[in-house]
């Protein structure tokens, strides 16, 4: 932010008087007069600087105030709270910074400007500015839930990224049931934590070694999420993007190229929760506003 500085010089302005045509004039009045006409020079030059001093110390304050507006310090932006939640592509698991999706995530709600997003989590992994996430590698719906209660209540979120489910498919833990078992875990969330919005990001649609598992639970997962958003709760579904084979390497986790179209894809859906007054910054509520 362009940086400035601003000064306001002020003063009395006070024409200078001239004392020595009446002390000339005065000289038959004595030594009397000529001390009385030196004290009111004294009283003209006093006030003088007491004016100068007042206006100079208020142009003062202006300047600081002007300097620091201009330099943008200390940031007054409002601040949304973000919760990244999920397993171990949440974590960035083989992404080269070890944040995944969330370092450019950072970087393109920058961008957009007029909030900041604090991310929040009890894991603090990556080389980012940022971070702090919730992304357990390995975990699957049921993992997440049972650890949920005691995040949300910890780090107070005001908006959840949920991408979750991708293990249970390919374990083939109760595959038929896994979007239903991800639709309960974002009751709870709701119930949780009152007034939270929740962006559902559905499973990856070219993880090559469930195309069709994954197909079912992003149909039944997307439904679930669309009847919640139909009876008025703070939660909207996103299709994750289909990512090519070399945004794919080993079949399940994405490149730093396929984070980056997970990142844009959350970034789309955040500005257009907040767009729509779904998620609202709020001044003074991020871990450096504290």
């Amino acid at each position: 932010m362009p940086g400035g500085r601003v000064i306001v010089v002020g003063g009395a302005d006070h024409p200078a008087r001239s004392e020595e045509e009446p002390m000339k004039r005065g000289t038959g009045a004595g030594p009397a007069a000529a001390v009385l006409a030196v004290l009111a020079v004294l009283a003209v030059l006093v006030t003088a600087c007491a004016g100068s001093g007042t206006a100079t110390g208020s142009g003062g304050s202006a300047g600081a105030s002007g300097s620091a507006a201009a330099q943008g310090s200390p940031s007054v932006l409002p601040v949304l709270r973000v919760m990244p939640l999920g397993d171990s592509i949440t974590a960035g698991y083989a992404s080269s910074s070890d944040a995944g999706y969330r370092g450019p995530f950072a970087e393109l709600v920058a961008g957009r400007g007029g909030y900041v997003v604090d991310l929040v989590g009890s894991r603090h992994n990556g080389a980012v500015p940022d971070p702090d996430n919730e992304g357990h590698t390995g975990f699957t719906v049921d993992q997440i839930a049972a650890g949920i209660d005691g995040w949300l209540a910890a780090a107070e979120p005001d908006v959840v990224l949920l991408h979750i489910g991708i293990n249970d498919l390919n374990r083939g833990t109760d595959r038929e049931h896994t979007a239903d078992r991800t639709s309960a875990l974002i009751d709870r969330i709701l119930a949780d934590r009152p007034g939270v919005t929740v962006l559902v990001m559905g499973l990856i649609p070219t993880t090559p070694t469930v195309l069709d598992a994954v197909a079912d639970h992003n149909a039944t997962l997307s439904r679930a999420v669309e009847a919640k958003r139909a009876a008025g709760a703070k939660v909207r579904y996103t299709a994750a993007p289909a990512l090519t084979p070399e945004e794919l390497p080993d079949r399940l986790h994405p490149s730093d190229g396929g984070y980056r179209r997970l990142a844009e894809t959350f970034d789309r859906a955040l500005a257009a929760a907040v767009a729509e007054g779904l998620a609202t910054p709020v001044a003074g509520t991020g871990d450096r506003a504290r």
